[in-house]
């Protein structure tokens, strides 16, 4: 029972104070499973609610953000409180498809539905090309050594990248680093993709909630995007950070390819995001081994 088969009983003999302990125990038993196979059916119900809710919402959406994007288009003709809210139209239906589609993800996730597509790849030119597919080239500094391989599926790689390069640049401050490290002969066979701020940090608490669904940190860390320069463009572009679901997709992300994501802050201060990747030996390690 205590290693998880809920099917487990307990052969009744005889009329003595064992035998009605053994009753007990199978009439406890039956509840149990009862009831944990109750949980599991209105768990599985709600998965597959949200997923129908979010599914049933795309066409809706995709024909808003049509409509959204050609009033966007024309906002400098308007006047300047329509131009606003044509503007505001815009970003908040970008949002919630953001939002439909991470709902979706993560209820892949959820179902056991999701498969790394993984192949062979170059982890530098990886991240590089993540960062330069979004304009953030010049707003991060980039530490990324050619030559650190391993198997991974690139996409999903580069949803883990954007949303801890988006989180930094939405609520951290400059400079922003992304440092790749690969492990040394002595080290565990893995690759460590370090995403660092100089903002105020992770407020106390926030660190082991910080990959729970739509779970906001303080305002601490959160800068005013009157003042953030291109952060409403960082949260856009990030893959889901406005939609409190970014994190959550990121850790799922590592977990698929059996690593994870640290947290930690900078002794000066600043979160410290750290992406770790299991390395595969490749044929030239294999040779230095023999």
């Amino acid at each position: 029972m205590a290693a998880g088969d809920l099917g487990s009983r307990v052969a009744v003999r005889g009329h003595d104070e064992l035998a009605d302990l053994a009753r007990t125990f199978n009439e406890t038993a039956d509840a149990l499973q009862a009831s944990d196979a109750e949980l599991r059916a209105q768990e599985a119900k709600a998965r597959r609610f949200v997923a129908d809710v979010s599914h049933e919402l795309r066409t809706p959406l995709a024909a808003m953000t049509m409509v959204a994007t050609v009033l966007e288009e024309d906002a400098d003709q308007l006047p300047p409180d329509a131009a606003r809210a044509a503007r505001t139209v815009g970003a908040e239906t970008a949002r919630l498809s953001r939002l439909v589609e991470d709902l979706m993800e993560i209820s892949r996730f959820d179902a056991g539905a999701v498969r790394l597509n993984a192949f062979e790849a170059d982890l530098a030119e990886t991240v590089r090309a993540s960062l330069a597919l979004r304009g953030w080239t010049d707003r991060v500094t980039a530490e990324l050594p050619q030559g650190v391989r391993a198997v991974v599926d690139r996409r999903r790689v580069d949803v883990i990248v954007a949303n801890l390069v988006g989180n930094a640049l939405r609520h951290g401050a400059p400079p922003v680093t992304v440092t790749l490290t690969a492990p040394g002969d002595d080290e565990d066979r893995v690759a460590r993709l370090e995403v660092a701020d100089h903002g105020p940090g992770l407020p106390p608490g926030a660190r082991e909630r910080v990959f729970d669904r739509f779970y906001k940190a303080d305002e601490a860390r959160t800068r005013d995007t009157s003042t953030a320069g291109s952060g409403g463009e960082a949260d856009r572009e990030s893959g889901g950070r406005g939609s409190g679901l970014g994190m959550a997709i990121a850790l799922e992300n590592a977990r698929l390819h059996g690593g994870t994501i640290e947290v930690g802050e900078r002794a000066g201060g600043g979160a410290v995001f750290t992406l770790v990747l299991p390395l595969r030996r490749t044929d030239a390690d294999s040779e230095g081994d023999r």
